[in-house]
């Protein structure tokens, strides 16, 4: 028994000694750098940028050259000093931000049964479907909030997810837990989203919510730049790439499904470079400029939407945004 021991011990210590000199032999040597581009990660690992987690990612910026920043949540001053420590320019990532686009909470909705189980959204979506009457519309069990890595995301009273602006990185974790599809990524520049994507008709709609898109097309009507869609299988959706956040739409829409997710700044005309041309008076939408020709024009600030149509126009560059 003892030298039978010996024997096995014997044998793992070999083992051991053939392991160890492997280590050794065949270590993968970290480049001194991946550490700190690793550091200046977010750390949240959510996997948005395409690869395992942060270290990955760091691994994969620090090893290939031709590698770019695909990580949403990295924040400019760290970019600033990824890009420095690397000795290379690693591309922007353009700031998303969540857009959850659906109103219907629990008092504007009807359900079809009463949900037993699990309090996640993917789950009661299994159960025929999911307990409310829209099947276009948020379950409200909060899996998207669930799954943020960056607590960017809170349940309301009403029963659906609020998007805390500040702390949303865009990092997509969100929208993939969603099972109806229903938060989606748009740039942080937005200034409206319409939510509803329900895409029943009006009649059958309202039998399940009373704040959906009615597809009156009433919005696409009003837009000045071709930048709304809207029929009558799909609810109205902005296209934010030819968006100029006049807000006209918002005002337009009779059932106020269209949300403001930021207002944009007023213009003001400077008077010393005004030479009077009257062209801002011409393309404003909502006739908000006024004056006389030759003349320094003024802006009505209770009916600018700032469009920013003016601002283009003018040949004397004379108009600027009032920071508010």
């Amino acid at each position: 028994m003892f030298i039978a021991t010996l024997v096995v011990g014997g044998i793992g210590a070999v083992c051991a000694l053939i392991l160890g000199i492997s280590l050794i032999t065949f270590a993968v040597k970290m480049d001194a750098r991946e550490k700190e581009v690793m550091d200046r990660l977010p750390g949240a690992n959510c996997g948005s940028c395409g690869y395992a987690g942060c270290a990955a990612f760091a691994h994969e910026l620090t090893s290939n050259p031709d590698a770019v920043m695909a990580c949403p949540a990295v924040s400019a001053e760290a970019l600033k000093a990824i890009s420095q420590l690397l000795g290379k320019e690693l591309g922007e990532v353009s700031p998303l931000i969540a857009c959850v686009r659906c109103k219907g909470g629990l008092n504007e909705t009807a359900s079809r049964y009463e949900y037993v189980g699990p309090r996640d959204c993917r789950t009661a979506q299994i159960v025929a479907g999911g307990p409310k009457g829209c099947e276009y519309g948020c379950l409200g069990f909060g899996t998207c909030v669930a799954v943020c890595p960056f607590d960017a995301m809170e349940m309301g009273e009403d029963g659906l997810p609020h998007v805390i602006a500040e702390k949303c990185t865009g990092c997509g974790k969100c929208v993939t837990a969603c099972p109806r599809g229903i938060i989606a990524l748009i740039p942080r520049s937005a200034n409206f989203s319409v939510s509803c994507i329900s895409k029943d008709a009006p009649k059958e709609m309202k039998k399940n919510c009373s704040v959906g898109c009615i597809k009156c097309g009433i919005c696409s009507d009003a837009c000045p730049f071709d930048a709304i869609s809207v029929s009558k299988d799909k609810a109205a959706e902005i296209s934010q790439d030819r968006c100029r956040k006049c807000g006209l739409c918002m005002s337009a829409c009779p059932v106020s499904v269209i949300a403001s997710l930021r207002m944009p700044d007023k213009v003001r005309i400077i008077p010393d470079k005004c030479k009077g041309c009257g062209l801002c008076r011409q393309v404003c939408p909502v006739e908000a400029i006024s004056g006389k020709p030759k003349e320094a024009y003024l802006v009505d600030i209770g009916k600018c939407i700032g469009c920013g149509l003016c601002i283009e126009k003018c040949p004397a560059d004379a108009i600027e945004r009032k920071i508010s």
